[in-house]
């Protein structure tokens, strides 16, 4: 007869149940399992040495139940591997699963997991966790959004960022192929088992389901070891647990991935130190930089922040060169704290935070200085809007930063300024404000970089609630959706606000129809224009994409005028009815159907900038370029970043399409050739813009004299800086500069002020001094050099044209390092300069002060003149006429 042996069946699932004085939790934590929506599993409890109730609450909890067992451990273990370690060896399930007994379960959990890594065949699975708190952890919507199937963590490294190991279901055999268990003796096991689990696993999953309550008690007396963040054994630990992970992935062969694994000790657990930094005492912060400064030099270089958001690269920079000074400082800064020395600087408009000590500027770049503000005391009547502010631009000297106010009207776009009193108080004359809301915004001038910060209701101490009408209109503070503030300006009669409401939508439904549709007749126009035939005596002229009536354009124009020949003119503009023009030209609206249609029937087309992207020219057409200026900054190909494939392509599009370009001088000519890559005729004639410029017309002088207003015994100084075109702002720096000289000015002086087009508008809104005069939106700049004793520029190529009168030029370059870095230049400026190069204003002043001290500088000129202009005869327009159109 045959022994009959009773057979335990082995449960498809183990969870290891780990407790430490949980007498509060171990039964809600098991009274989840007990829920469980599936069955087919154990419970193994292992109590590490509780000295509270635990012991007890967890026998009493497992006794009659089969599928529960308890394990007492003899002493503590002083952490988490040993129980789990005691837990997997004995146990017996297919798959396990970890529970610590201060958390719980979602009550198909298990159900969930089992489902998902039999469905897989993954090594194992993660599924979402949920914090008591209610913080949520920025990296989890991004891991468990949807499901995702058998990775890699080599494919997928983002999932490092989920170190946990409890909301995991991992195959036993997985585990004991690997010997993978949790280290003991050191406390964040986690990091070391889950981050060797990512590396060693074939494939693991993603499910996007909750199935793990992390209770975290915040305030608890006895802190569990993630909450002691502000014991330095805590900080400590977390690095040894790192320098596990790390050897193993030397020692596996994967250090290909340290960078990325790096990544996460950065972003996420480094962080939850330094954003405590302001709560450590001195002796832990002593420690922490003597810690981190080593680690961080074990496994990572100074370009392992380089790509982190700029709070963080310059956060660990500072902590990667061992600089606490100014890492103390950093901290202050980004908390809105005073720092002990003034850190921001800036090299013209990039920002940079200065370190103590000898580092790498790149990794201290800045966006913008934080600014701080607060408002009081708002008022406001039928005349007048104020209110009292403060300012506050952190860690720079408040010595070099002015303020002011700005409302603007986001309905038409009408702005008013402030007026300041000495005692911080801002008033707005509002009494014409017309229908719309007016957002008020800050902007804060430091050393020519303006910043603008939208002024929010909650910055606004005690906000009042008020309303002004007129008979009318009514004027009310409000605050939109966005918590941004404004003065509200509406009809007061409830059938006005409507029809005021029903006239804007009506406005932006007309300027979206015009920007997006063509009627049937544009539609066909355009494809019927293009097959007219050419006039053989059509001339089209354009200046600075329409802009103005300047430039050789204009002077080619008036050259031709005089050979009296039977052409027929046209001019383009961008606004047609702002420009006069001399003899019989047609003006028509730039980018018009007009406009398209002389674009394809003029035979002739003068231009200084580019218009072939406006119609195909045909073959029968000739292309005049006669460019805008020497080139003394890198053009076209040449320029240090390389153009994009868009960009180059619309340059290509625009030089071969021109059959002639007119040249100052061979210098030039070499240049454009190489930078526009231009094949084509060159005629080297000088600009004929500099005719002027040689003949002097004293009725030309005169005209500007009268224009300007400026009377005949002012002496004139002509300020032109140039654009910078990564810089929209810099034009408040030129104010500044502009306010600042007025005060050197002598009574007989006047300064004539020419910005470029793109900052012209800007400046306007601004009040200036009245030995000040704004000549920006004056059309030729040629007439205003007629006019100047004096030059004042930088990199504008306005010095090749004024050096040929011969008068004195200041060159004003204070970002000098850095318009060479950003753009690059054809030749040595410094040593090639019509005057003195001036690096700051004081140096500048040198030699407005002393004006005797230029004549030093009449060698540099005359040889600037040789090397430029040697070509320039007063007769280049008469020549490029000869060349294209024939001698009459």
């Amino acid at each position: 007869m045959v022994n009959e042996q009773k057979t335990v069946r082995r449960p498809k699932l183990s969870v290891v149940v780990i407790a430490f004085n949980n007498e509060l939790y171990i039964e809600e934590a098991l009274q989840s399992l007990q829920e469980q929506t599936y069955t087919d599993f154990e419970v193994v409890v292992v109590n590490d040495f509780s000295s509270d109730r635990t012991g007890e609450l967890i026998d009493r909890f497992v006794e009659g139940k089969a599928n529960f067992t308890a394990i007492h451990l003899p002493e503590n273990s002083g952490g988490c591997s040993t129980p789990r370690n005691t837990g997997i060896a004995n146990s017996t399930g297919e798959y396990v699963m970890f529970l610590d007994g201060d958390d719980w379960y979602t009550v198909s959990a298990c159900e969930k997991m089992v489902e998902a890594i039999e469905r897989t065949g993954s090594d194992f699975v993660a599924g979402q966790v949920i914090r008591t708190n209610n913080y949520e952890i920025w990296y989890h919507k991004q891991l468990y959004s949807i499901e995702r199937i058998n990775l890699n963590i080599r494919e997928f490294m983002g999932m490092l960022f989920d170190s946990l190991s409890v909301n995991k279901i991992y195959k036993r055999s997985f585990l004991d192929a690997h010997h993978l268990r949790f280290p003991e003796g050191i406390h964040y096991e986690d990091i070391v088992f889950t981050g060797k689990a990512y590396f060693l696993a074939e494939s693991f999953s993603i499910i996007p389901e909750p199935v793990y309550y992390w209770r975290v008690v915040e305030n608890s007396d006895v802190k569990s070891i993630t909450n002691r963040r502000f014991e330095f054994e805590n900080f400590q630990n977390r690095i040894i647990a790192h320098r596990y992970f790390d050897q193993f992935l030397k020692e596996s062969g994967a250090s290909l991935y340290q960078k990325e694994k790096n990544n996460k000790f950065l972003r996420h657990d480094l962080k939850l130190y330094t954003n405590d930094y302001l709560l450590f005492d001195e002796d832990y912060k002593e420690k922490f930089h003597v810690l981190i400064h080593d680690y961080l030099h074990e496994t990572m270089d100074e370009y392992a922040f380089l790509n982190l958001a700029e709070k963080d690269r310059i956060l660990y920079y500072l902590l990667y060169i061992g600089d606490r000074d100014a890492f103390d400082d950093w901290i202050a800064y980004t908390n809105g704290l005073e720092t002990k020395t003034y850190r921001i600087h800036n090299v013209g408009s990039q920002y940079y935070f200065s370190a103590s000590i000898a580092g790498n500027h790149k990794f201290l770049k800045m966006q913008r200085p934080e600014i701080a503000y607060r408002i009081s005391d708002v008022q406001l009547d039928e005349k007048q809007f104020s209110f009292h502010a403060s300012v506050n631009v952190y860690s720079i000297d408040p010595g070099t930063v002015t303020s002011f106010w700005m409302l603007r009207n986001r309905q038409t776009g009408v702005t008013l300024v402030s007026e300041q009193s000495g005692d911080g108080t801002y008033t707005f004359h509002v009494k014409n404000m017309t229908e719309g809301n007016y957002y008020l915004s800050l902007y804060v001038n430091h050393m020519g970089n303006l910043h603008k910060v939208l002024a929010k209701g909650s910055e606004i101490a005690d906000l009042p609630n008020i309303e002004v009408k007129t008979d009318s209109l009514s004027k009310s503070i409000y605050i939109n959706e966005k918590n941004s503030f404004s003065i509200r300006v509406q009809p007061v009669k409830s059938v006005d606000q409507v029809k005021w409401k029903l006239k804007q939508r009506r406005k932006t439904q007309e300027a979206k129809k015009t920007q997006n549709t063509e009627s049937a007749f544009q539609k066909w126009a355009k494809r019927w224009i293009p097959k007219l035939p050419v006039r053989s005596n059509w001339v089209l002229f354009e200046s600075h994409m329409g802009k103005q009536y300047s430039d050789s354009p204009k002077y080619i124009y008036e050259q031709l005028l005089e050979t009296g020949r039977n052409y027929k003119y046209i001019w383009s503009f961008q606004e047609p009815g702002a420009v006069e023009l001399p003899g019989p030209a047609i003006k028509v609206k730039r980018n018009s159907l007009k406009h398209l249609y002389y674009l394809n029937r003029a035979k002739f087309w003068v231009d200084n900038q580019g218009m072939a992207h406006l119609a195909e020219k045909k073959d029968q057409q000739v292309y005049i370029q006669t460019w805008h200026g020497t080139p003394l900054k890198r053009m076209g190909y040449d320029q240090k970043k390389q153009p994009s494939i868009q960009e180059l392509t619309r340059l290509k599009k625009q030089t071969d399409a021109w059959d002639y370009l007119v040249s100052p001088n061979s210098y030039t000519s070499r240049v454009l050739k190489r930078g526009f890559r231009y094949g084509g005729e060159i005629l080297e004639t000088g600009y004929p813009r500099n005719d002027i410029l040689i003949s002097q017309p004293p009725e030309i002088k005169e005209k500007a004299r009268m224009s300007l207003g400026i009377s005949e015994e002012k002496h004139v100084v002509l300020f032109a800086p140039t654009f910078r075109d990564w810089d929209p702002d810099s034009f408040q720096r030129v104010l500044d500069d502009v306010q600042y000289l007025s005060k050197e000015l002598h009574g007989d002086q006047v300064l004539v002020l020419r910005l470029h087009y793109l900052l012209s508008d800007k400046i306007s809104q601004f009040e200036l001094p009245p030995n000040i005069v704004d000549a920006s939106n004056y059309q030729d700049i040629q007439e205003l050099y007629l006019l100047a004793d004096l030059l004042i520029t930088d990199y504008s190529s306005v010095m090749f044209d004024y050096a040929l009168l011969k008068r004195p030029i200041l060159l004003y370059c204070y970002d000098l390092d850095e318009y060479i870095t950003r753009r690059g230049m054809y030749f040595d400026f410094a040593e090639n300069a019509p005057g003195p190069v001036c690096e700051t204003m004081d140096e500048l002043l040198e030699y407005f002060r002393h004006p005797e001290k230029l004549a030093a500088f009449e060698g540099a000129l005359d040889r600037f003149v040789k090397e430029f202009g040697s070509l320039e005869d007063g007769k280049a327009s008469a020549k490029v006429i000869d060349s294209v159109f024939g001698k009459k």
